[in-house]
């Protein structure tokens, strides 16, 4: 078991009742497994009931439903008590330490690893909650650097508000002054004679607020709602016209089958594009970026919440360019690149990509006025950067 460090005592993990109802929480992501466990038990014991000729009162419909349900609850019982067990432990052994050059992250329980990041080869710093964190008040706080690696283990899980908050801001301290930031957040004095790293100054704040989205934003949306709708209707019409024509027997007239068909693809269409729309309203109400003095903010997710944070001198590619929908609209979005990667899906499934930030639907001339800005600052921070225009 490691010993927490001085740096984890002062910012620790929540191990309050928060953290331990997410664990049950998370236990209870296993029910169709548990569900399926309980078919196949209830089968077994069938089998060897039929076999055995044990009894054949327990051969009974209601005797193999109570045998499921009772293999269904004593397994829910056993996934909940796995789940603390191997939290209890994880928690236990998790390490972290913010030190001089590098912070240190150590956890795992039955393939334990231990990884070392140095701050100047960080490229940027988010925090984010899944569902579930956004239930029980619980963050993550993410490092990427330019490694597979460290998009996987690179982050500390379950920390209150507060303490999620003092890591980010230790952090991206630590990454301004390459290694020789405070370990608080609190500020310090700074020596007159050293030099300072160059840092982005301007006359008015620029940010969402100042560069908004194009009103047209609206149109695009509608255009995708309408996209997705028809992709998903079209899909439940194939199929449900294949039972409409070879099921539904008991219907004599088949207008009536194709009519009211029709008329649930109607409504599944509206439905669609109505939660589209609606979600992305949402996402564009919780959207907000900022160009702060040493890197650049961002907020977004709905159901998922993120904010992530860029150092200027790790941005690699700036690129301004346009879909079909932003040229038809009048629009251009805005990528921001660095090295970093990270990594979506399971097992076999899990693929690295590139990660970025995006200040999508600009107006076009909001958007290479925003473009520019970000050339002049890149270019005295990060001379090595490359940028794109893709108009």
């Amino acid at each position: 078991m490691n010993q927490p460090s001085a740096f984890q005592v002062q910012y620790p993990l929540n191990k309050s009742k928060k953290f331990w109802k997410k664990t049950i929480a998370r236990s209870f992501l296993n029910l169709p497994y548990i569900f399926v466990l309980s078919l196949l038990g209830g089968m077994v014991v069938q089998f060897f009931v039929i076999t055995l000729n044990m009894s054949n009162n327990l051969i009974h419909p209601i005797n193999f439903i109570v045998t499921d349900i009772t293999i269904f609850l004593t397994l829910i019982i056993v996934s909940i008590l796995i789940c603390f067990i191997y939290y209890k432990a994880y928690i236990n052994r998790y390490y972290y330490d913010c030190g001089q050059d590098f912070i240190t992250i150590k956890k795992g329980v039955f393939a334990p690893s231990e990884i070392h990041v140095q701050y100047q080869k960080i490229q940027d710093v988010y925090v984010d909650q899944d569902i579930m964190d956004r239930m029980f008040g619980l963050y993550d706080v993410h490092i990427a650097s330019a490694t597979v690696t460290s998009g996987i283990e690179a982050h500390i899980d379950g920390v209150n508000a507060e303490v999620a908050e003092n890591l980010k801001n230790i952090i991206l301290s630590k990454i301004k002054n390459g290694g020789n930031g405070p370990t608080s957040p609190q500020p310090v004095a700074q020596n007159t004679q050293t030099e300072q790293p160059v840092q982005f100054q301007s006359d008015k704040t620029i940010s969402s607020n100042t560069y908004p989205m194009s009103p047209s934003w609206i149109y695009a949306a509608i255009s995708d709602a309408v996209l997705f709708g028809l992709v998903f209707t079209f899909i439940f019409a194939f199929v449900s016209f294949g039972f409409v024509t070879n099921g539904w027997h008991h219907i004599n007239d088949p207008l009536i089958n194709l009519g009211f068909l029709a008329l649930c693809d109607l409504l599944l269409f509206i439905i669609l594009f109505m939660l589209n729309l609606i979600y992305t309203s949402i996402w564009k109400k919780n959207y907000y970026f900022e160009l702060t003095a040493d890197y650049i903010l961002l907020r977004t997710g709905v159901l998922k919440k993120e904010e992530k944070h860029m150092p200027y001198k790790s941005i690699q590619n700036i690129t301004n360019g346009q879909d079909i929908p932003d040229r038809i609209f009048g629009m251009s979005d805005i990528v921001i690149e660095n090295a970093a990667t990270k990594t979506i899906g399971w097992g076999r499934n899990r693929q690295t990509i590139q990660d970025n930030m995006s200040f999508v639907w600009q107006p076009k001339d909001k958007a290479e006025e925003l473009t520019n800005v970000l050339n002049n600052i890149v270019g005295k921070i990060n001379p090595q950067s490359s940028r794109s225009m893709g108009l």
